[in-house]
Order: C-alpha cells, then structure tokens, then sequence
C-alpha cells in the first residue's frame, strides 16, 4: 500500500475519480452476470469470495495495527454492505434510477456531518440537500408515493445511506489500514449477500444452477478479483484522506458515467425526468464541494 501512500491531494483526487468511473459502469457485468444465469446477489457473493483471499493476503502484510480502529472497521463493513445491495440494485431496477437514488450519498453525508462531526449547519448544507432531494424526485416525477417504488430503488436507497454511514465511519476514526479495510468490506458484502440470500428463501435463495450459471461463475469470480477489489481498495484508501460529503461528492462522477453508459448500451427509459434528476444531484454535489469540511486529510 505504499505506492498509494506516495500520491498527494491532486492524486487523491484524481485516484477517486478514476474509482467512481469504474463504479459508474459496474453495472456492466452485474447485467452480463445476470443474463448468463447468475443472478445479482449471486454474483455479488462470487466477486466478493474471489477478492478475500487477495485481501486477506495483503491484510496480513499490513499486521495486526490495521486492527486498531474498530469504528473505522464497522465503517467498512457498511461500505462491503452498500456495495453488496448496489450490485443488487442494479438488477431489480433500472440503471439510471439505481444511480441516481443510491447518490443521495452526499445529502445523507452532510446530515451525517451535522450531527455527530461538529459541522455548523449552513444555507449551503441546506441547499446541497434540497438540490439532491429535488433530483430523486424529478426522476419520479415529482410523485414519489410508495406504490411508484420498486424494490431496486428501495435498495439503492438503503445503499446510499449504508455508504455515507461506513465513509463517515472510515473518515472519522482514522488508523485502520487500507488493506484491511477493504478486507472488512469484502466479508461485508459476503456476509450480507449470504443473509440476503438465506432470508429471501424459496427459489430466489436457491442456488439457480444448470449450465448458464455454472459458465458465469469464472466471469463472476475474474470481476471480484481484476475489477471489484482494487475498485474498492481504491476507494476505502480514499475515503481516509477525504471529508464524508467530499468523497461521496467526487463519487458523483459514477452519475454520469452510469448515466450516460445506461442511456447508450441499453433500451431503459431515459427522458428529461432522468436528465433532470442526475443533474440536480450534481448541481448539489457542486454546492457541497466547496463546504470547509471538503478539505484532505492526511493519513499514514
């Protein structure tokens, strides 16, 4: 983890950008997973079950001081729990929809921040927030009554706010090991796609089996290991040096390369309500950039 240590603020910055790029497009192969016979969470469990061993590997180079921040641990956890129910997310509703709910992100970092990290609430807080709230509705048309809600945008929901608690965590109780992090995280997303699976019983938790599935398994398992892991690793290094709100700020970028990758590649519905909702939670995204809290931190 020392090459990663070598990069200042620019390649921070520049690290999370690329890492939210790659997020934005993740839906890709969870798309290619899922039509081969592999379902989401599934697919979910595979990717993370081939990232551990190269996690825990590099986990036990780090030794036992990434053990020293149990918050910061419990952050990683709900970071592995988001990405589990992202991935899911991604299969039971459309993909711009998916994207843009699960980047209520930074409106949940700044409540977050307000809170419990002793930032003064502000009219910019105020505005990031109506912009970002404004956005999720556009894309419902301003009817945001439950019956409008498939599962997939409850879960991308339930995502966002998963991810802004485990950032806050991560930010909050610096010591934790970028390794060792991103270990946690994987046995999150394992142990919550396991659960998830466990508790859905009947054929949704039964493994789908057949050729198609057996056959989508090595693509499975190459994503967890070649795209997922240093994705995240990437990220949870990130979300060390960078303010909750900041972070989830530059993660925004996924909004336009989900966005825009969703409207080319696939036949989902895409007109102004979409386009209007991805860009009022950038415009809030853009208001929240310039909080004080947005400043790097340093950590070894």
């Amino acid at each position: 983890m020392r090459a990663l240590d070598g990069f200042g603020h620019r390649g921070t910055v520049g690290l999370t950008l690329l890492a939210s790029l790659l997020w934005g497009v993740w839906w890709i192969p969870i798309r290619w997973l899922e039509s081969g016979g592999l379902p989401g969470v599934w697919a979910s469990l595979a990717m993370g079950l081939a990232a551990l061993p190269a996690f825990a590997v590099l986990a036990a180079r780090e030794g036992a001081g990434g053990l020293t921040a149990p918050r910061a641990l419990a952050g990683a956890l709900c970071v592995g729990l988001a990405a589990m129910l992202y991935s899911t997310a991604l299969v039971f509703t459309d993909v711009v929809r998916a994207v843009v709910i699960f980047y209520l992100a930074p409106a949940w970092s700044i409540l977050i921040e307000c809170l419990f990290m002793g930032r003064r609430w502000s009219l910019r807080s105020a505005g990031a927030l109506a912009l970002s709230l404004l956005g999720v509705a556009a894309i419902f048309r301003f009817d945001v009554a439950a019956d409008r809600w498939a599962a997939g945008d409850a879960i991308a929901l339930v995502s966002g706010l998963a991810w802004a608690v485990g950032a806050a965590l991560v930010f909050a109780r610096p010591g934790g090991r970028p390794a060792t992090l991103a270990l946690f995280a994987t046995l999150g997303m394992v142990a919550a796609a396991a659960g998830v699976l466990a508790l859905s019983g009947g054929a949704a938790g039964r493994w789908p089996g057949g050729g198609p599935a057996l056959a989508a398994t090595p693509l499975a398992l190459a994503t967890g290991l070649f795209y997922l892991a240093p994705v995240l690793l990437v990220t949870l290094w990130a979300a060390q040096r960078l303010a909750p709100a900041a972070m989830s700020f530059l993660l925004t970028a996924e909004i336009v390369a989900g966005v825009v990758s969703g409207a080319v590649l696939l036949a989902e519905p895409f007109g102004w309500p979409e386009a209007a909702g991805a860009g009022l939670i950038i415009l809030g995204a853009l208001v929240e950039a310039g909080a004080p809290v947005g400043a790097a931190r340093r950590s070894g």
